[in-house]
C-alpha cells in the first residue's frame, strides 16, 4: 500500500483537540481535550439522520402492548432487571394490528406527532456481524500454522506501550470461527493477530513483532481515516464526558453508546429539535445513529 494521503473528517477534529508525541509529526493545533472549538459547526444539521413530521420512517423492534394503552414500537435497547418500562424507548404505533406480529419486525410507515403510522411490513434486514474476523493478509506459501493459543501478552505490552503508532489488536480467523464441537480439531484451527500500523513502516514493525509472538501475524497499514489506539483515547476524553448530560435526560432518548474512531451514539428519534440541542456537541467526534430513521 503507498502512501497515506487522504484524511477524515474524524481525524482532521482528533488533530484540533489533542496534541501526540514527538514522533506523531502531523500538524496538530495546541488546544486541551476539553476545548471543543467549532467542531460542532463542521457538521451540518442537514447532513444529519434527521426525521421531520410527515416523512417516511422505518425500524426493526418489537411490539410492547398494555391494556387500554397504545401499542407501542420498542427500539433494541438493553432493559435492566429492575426497570419496570419494558418499552421505555420506543414510539408509540397506529394503522397495525399488533397481535400475531414476529419478533423482531420491520415496519415502515410515516412519522406524526410522535407517533409512527405503519403503513406496511417489510422482511428484516440481515444481521450485520458484531466482530471482524476477515485477515486482510494473503496467505502464506505454506499455509497459515495451525493453532489458535499462542500466547499473545508481549504482542499487546508492545502494542499497548505505543499507542500512537497502533490501531487496537483484532484477531482473525482465515478459514471462519472454529464451529467443530471436537476440542482438538477446535485447537488446530488456525487463528492470525491482525496487527494494524497507524505510524511506522509495516515491516519493519514486524520485524519487531515476530520475537515476541509465535503465532500468525498479519500486519499492515491502518485505513488512511482510521485513527490510533491514542488518538482514539482523545476521543473518548472529550465525547463521553460531553454526552453524559444528555444520556442523564430522558427526553434525549439515548439508550447506547459505544465508542472507537468516533462516539456511537444510539437513540430513538433525531428529530430537528433534538438535533439543534446536540449542537453543543463535538458532533465531528459523534456518529448520532437513531433507531427510527428516514425510510
Amino acid at each position: 500500500m503507498g502512501a497515506r494521503t487522504r484524511i477524515s473528517a474524524t481525524a482532521l477534529a482528533v488533530a484540533t483537540l489533542t496534541s501526540c508525541a514527538a514522533a506523531d509529526h502531523r500538524p496538530r493545533a495546541q488546544t486541551t481535550p476539553g476545548d471543543q472549538g467549532s467542531l460542532s459547526m463542521s457538521v451540518a444539521l442537514g447532513d444529519l439522520p434527521l426525521l421531520h413530521d410527515g416523512d417516511q420512517a422505518v425500524a426493526t423492534g418489537t411490539v410492547h402492548t398494555e391494556p387500554g394503552r397504545p401499542p407501542r414500537f420498542c427500539a433494541p435497547a438493553p432493559v435492566l432487571g429492575t426497570d419496570t418500562n419494558p418499552c421505555r424507548f420506543g414510539v408509540p404505533i397506529t394503522g397495525i394490528d399488533p397481535e400475531g406480529l414476529p419478533t423482531p419486525v420491520t415496519l415502515r410507515g410515516t412519522w406524526r406527532g410522535n407517533t409512527l403510522e405503519v403503513s406496511t411490513r417489510e422482511p428484516n434486514p440481515p444481521t450485520a456481524p458484531d466482530t471482524d474476523i476477515s485477515v486482510p493478509c494473503p496467505t502464506p506459501t505454506a499455509g497459515w500454522k495451525p493453532g489458535n493459543d499462542a500466547d499473545t501478552k508481549q504482542l499487546h505490552d508492545y502494542v499497548h506501550s505505543h499507542p500512537e503508532d497502533f490501531r487496537p489488536l483484532r484477531v482473525g480467523w482465515p478459514n471462519g470461527f472454529p464451529t467443530t464441537t471436537t476440542t482438538e480439531a477446535a485447537a488446530r484451527v488456525p487463528q492470525v493477530m491482525v496487527v494494524e500500523v497507524a505510524h511506522g513502516d509495516p515491516a519493519d514493525v514486524r520485524k519487531a513483532l515476530e520475537p515476541l509472538y509465535q503465532g500468525n501475524l498479519c500486519v499492515i497499514p491502518a485505513a488512511a481515516d482510521s485513527l490510533s489506539i491514542a488518538d482514539q483515547q482523545h476521543v473518548r476524553d472529550v465525547t463521553e464526558k460531553a454526552i453524559e448530560p444528555f444520556m442523564a435526560d430522558p427526553t434525549t432518548g439515548i439508550y447506547a453508546t459505544t465508542t472507537a474512531d468516533k462516539l456511537t451514539v444510539d437513540l430513538v428519534v433525531l428529530t430537528p429539535d433534538l438535533a439543534a440541542r446536540f449542537t453543543t456537541l463535538p458532533l465531528a467526534l459523534i456518529t448520532l445513529h437513531p433507531w427510527l430513521h428516514p425510510a
